[in-house]
């Protein structure tokens, strides 16, 4: 197997099941730690980066290859929002989390119109994002 099939095929975590590959877009280093931590714990391939501009890059790199996308709002160089809004331009289909401590109406509508799979508050809610997480585990052939 080629070492980009061997990319993209589902890894599983040491147990055997399932494991994600997970970008998480967030400049607050505290939050990015808590959610790769929480994931990686659970057997999860988690990436950070620290803006939306790097999210960007590395997911139009390859737009197979990440499961699941956790991004901020607001976030340096690209907001949450302009992230998504690029993402649609693009073939990525891994389901999409937005984060914020504050969201206006306007920007929840905005999410919403680009078909973004959940909108979690801050603090970080872990229950439902491990939920989120096992929602996309058993959607992912």
């Amino acid at each position: 197997m080629n070492r980009g099939a061997r990319e993209r095929a589902q890894p599983t975590n040491a147990h055997g099941r399932k494991a994600l590959r997970v970008l998480c877009a967030e400049d607050d280093d505290p939050i990015a730690f808590l959610v790769k931590s929480v994931l990686e714990r659970e057997g999860h391939h988690v990436e950070r980066v620290a803006d939306g501009e790097e999210a960007l890059e590395r997911i139009t790199a390859d737009v197979k290859f990440f499961h699941l996308l956790i991004t901020d709002h607001q976030m340096p160089r690209r907001s949450g929002l302009a992230l998504v809004s690029k993402l649609r331009d693009t073939a990525f289909s891994g389901t999409i989390v937005v984060h914020s401590s504050r969201l206006r109406d306007a920007e929840v509508e905005a999410y919403r119109a680009l078909a973004v799979d959940h909108i979690l508050s801050k603090p970080v809610q872990l229950d439902a994002l491990l939920a989120i997480v096992r929602q996309v585990i058993e959607s992912t052939p």
